[in-house]
């Protein structure tokens, strides 16, 4: 098969959606690869295929990228062994993107190239994107939920010397097979990769998983966790979806459909996962433990009524296998890699901007330094007429947007709507009219139709009708009699849900709310903001509904409850929300600490803080510090301070503080950046967010530890060290 048609096969929704001029492109640079480069020419028919010619490396924006990275690569990497040119391409990477959350639709990798920054997922498939434009066999792989910590991950595998290898994305480290992410990826329940079309190397690519659109998902998890296989039985072609609690809400990680006999197996890592099938509208649930049981036995049967109250459950996360420390001369290399990296890269992105020609668009120099490496496209909008609406255009648009639409598109979506200007209100016919974006669909000039609720709202508004997609449920609504409502009428009841006093509800953090659709569960989006004092009153389509609530402790584990409920049309319900407690005892979880300068002494407890004094977090810790100070001097544990710099100890609250505290160790760390980044994932903290606090256990173990602050910090600190200590 040539390139060209096995990317018709491959890519059939890609082939229709995008000019055949970029797919020929594509094929004609992977031909002259498989040609000219020595690794891709050793490569089989096969791994050619799939991870050098495919263009697709998840659902990114395609792009018209591979000369252009070729170009600006093949002279660093000509002549390297395989290892070294993907520790090249990886360092490039790092010179032109860096980490950067933003919304979920993923750009293409021309875009990250462009305007220096991405996801996870971004920076992944930017990485795939560049090493396979110089011939280097790459794939993205993908924890869909961390099973520990409310997030997920994407990182990189390249096949060297016929051997998959991993890497972090943009994140340079001194070896292959390393990077922070390593710990967390012992604790994973799964791990997938991608192919596209014909793929039947089971050794090259994994056991197939399941599919989504046009991908095979493929099983990596036993490369990176402990694993085992289960089986789940059920009625023949039930869907079974496997689900992991993240966010308080069980979040599908894979959805497989039962054989004739009625089983699915799997493998994944050892942990709780939340199991649910469904056929013709029969249901079951079950929570399987992956630390005592092998699979589940799924009875389906009709919904039956909610039963009254709450059911406690608790999620428990698999256990970490923390890697072998970097050595300090590796350490040393990587910081002067990355440091150099990081200079190149923001020499690059302050060159996008271009004060003289933002001058001529007065009061939207935001939107075009928002606009980065896409700064022409947006000054050749702004400028071509001065029509106000092209500026309110932009100010509709995601920073993501500002960053890779183009003008001509831009110009097509503003002429699109111009007949309806002045009918409704401005920023009705802003948001819900001129506005061409719907949801996180890749913008286009909608000639193609578009699938699902999104295609409906941009055929209403192609009609000169205000709509949009209702942000709680994704629900199709349009503008009539001054208010959104939905496009077609529905039966609405209205919860109002309670809060106890001294708790916090915090949505997707500790509670959330989802509805039956029949064939599973729907997840909601509310807003904090939505709270009145006590009360949240919520007007929802009648139907069944699932509140979930989960308290997040430090080993992973969480304690959860679930409570379903019914809403009849015209009904009004009051729901008390009860989100579960924990002893102080709960919050100890011992395990490695990888420190290696400045640990605490042997045979004693220890506290140990990394600060950023003058900080606001580091401040109000301090002062609770300060006011634990009499109950903590009088515990048998060994205080330690690591600062950033010398001279730190000066600042005021932290002076204060350690005046009462004579006993205090401090230690300034050269590496205090790395120190806090490498602790903290090994540790399930964000280490975006210091201080960072570590309550060690007398064999120098990490029982507890904890980022940011939190009301509180400081006694609950007092109480866990009083517990290890045995005060």
């Amino acid at each position: 098969m040539d390139e060209l048609s096995f990317l018709q096969t491959a890519l059939p929704e890609d082939w229709a959606a995008y000019p055949r001029a970029l797919m020929e492109a594509l094929a004609q640079h992977a031909a002259r690869l498989r040609r000219t480069v020595p690794w891709c020419a050793a490569l089989s028919e096969e791994a050619y295929q799939q991870y050098v010619l495919c263009p697709r490396v998840n659902d990114e924006d395609l792009s018209d990228h591979r000369a252009l990275f070729h170009s600006l690569l093949w002279e660093r990497v000509r002549g390297l062994d395989e290892e070294e040119a993907v520790q090249q391409v990886n360092c490039w990477c790092q010179e032109h993107a860096s980490y950067q959350a933003q919304d979920g639709r993923t750009a293409s990798p021309l875009t990250v190239f462009r305007c220096g920054s991405g996801r996870c997922g971004e920076e992944s498939a930017f990485l795939v994107a560049a090493l396979r434009s110089v011939g280097l066999p790459a794939r993205q792989v993908y924890a869909p939920r961390w099973s520990h910590c409310d997030d997920n991950h994407a990182w990189v595998e390249v096949l060297c010397h016929g051997r998959w290898r991993f890497l972090g994305a943009c994140e340079p480290e001194p070896v292959l097979d390393r990077g922070w992410f390593n710990t967390a990826a012992s604790r994973a329940m799964l791990v997938h990769s991608r192919t596209f079309g014909p793929a039947e190397d089971t050794k090259l690519h994994g056991p197939a998983l399941d599919r989504q659109g046009q991908a095979v998902r493929h099983n990596q998890t036993a490369r990176y966790a402990p694993v085992k296989t289960y089986t789940f039985r059920t009625q023949p072609g039930a869907k079974v979806s496997l689900e992991i609690l993240n966010e308080s809400r069980l979040i599908p990680i894979a959805q497989l459909e039962t054989d004739a006999g009625g089983r699915v197996q799997v493998e994944l890592g050892i942990g709780d996962v939340h199991v649910s099938a469904v056929r013709d509208g029969w249901y079951a649930e079950t929570l399987c433990r992956g630390a005592s049981e092998d699979g589940a036995v799924l009875a389906l049967a009709p919904p039956e009524d909610p039963a009254q109250g709450w059911t406690e459950f608790t999620f428990r996360a698999p256990a970490p296998v923390p890697p072998v420390p970097l050595t300090g001369a590796q350490k040393q290399a990587r910081a002067r890699v990355r440091a150099r990296g990081d200079r190149l890269r923001q020499k690059r992105l302050a060159g996008f901007y271009d004060p003289e020609q933002a001058g001529r668009c007065p009061g939207c120099e935001d939107l075009l330094r928002e606009a980065r490496g896409n700064f022409a496209q947006i000054h050749a909008f702004l400028t071509r007429d001065a029509d106000p609406l092209r500026e309110a255009l932009l100010r509709a648009l995601s920073a993501k947007d500002l960053r890779d639409a183009p003008a001509d598109l831009l110009e097509h979506h503003l002429r699109r709507a111009a007949p309806w200007a002045g009918r409704f209100p401005q920023e009705v016919y802003v948001s819900a009219l001129l506005n061409p974006r719907v949801a996180l669909e890749r913008l286009t000039d909608w000639s193609m139709p578009l699938p699902g609720a999104v295609g409906a709202v941009a055929r209403l508004r192609g009609r000169g009708v205000p709509s949009r997609l209702r942000p709680r449920d994704g629900v199709v609504e349009i503008w009539r009699e001054g208010a959104f409502t939905p496009f077609r009428a529905e039966q609405t009841g209205q919860a109002v849900f309670l809060r106890r006093a001294g708790e916090e509800p915090l949505y997707r953090r500790n509670w959330s709310l989802s509805r039956w659709a029949g064939d599973g569960w729907q997840d909601l989006l509310f807003s904090d903001g939505e709270w009145q004092g006590a009360f949240l009153p919520a007007q929802l389509t009648a139907g069944r509904y699932r509140i979930l609530t989960a308290l997040r402790l430090p080993s992973g584990d969480q304690f959860a409850a679930r409570r379903t409920f019914l809403l009849a049309p015209g009904e009004e319900k009051e729901i008390a929300l009860y989100l579960r407690g924990c002893e102080t005892a709960d919050l100890i979880a011992p395990r490695a600490l990888p420190l290696v300068d400045g640990r605490p002494r042997a045979g004693r407890c220890a506290l140990l803080f990394w600060l950023e004094e003058g900080a606001e977090p580091t401040e109000h810790l301090l002062n609770e510090l300060t006011a634990a100070g009499t109950a903590l001097r009088a515990l048998p544990a060994e205080p330690v301070f690591f600062l950033r710099r010398r001279g730190a100890e000066r600042q005021r609250t932290l002076r204060a503080l350690l005046a009462g505290w004579p006993g205090a160790r401090l230690e300034y760390p050269e590496d205090w950046d790395d120190q806090v980044e490498s602790l903290a994932r090994c540790l399930d903290c964000d280490p975006e967010r210091p201080p960072l606090t570590v309550v060690c256990t007398r064999d120098g173990r990490a029982a507890y530890a904890a980022s940011g602050y939190r009301v509180g910090e400081g006694d609950l600190l007092r109480r866990i060290a009083a517990l290890l200590c045995g005060s």
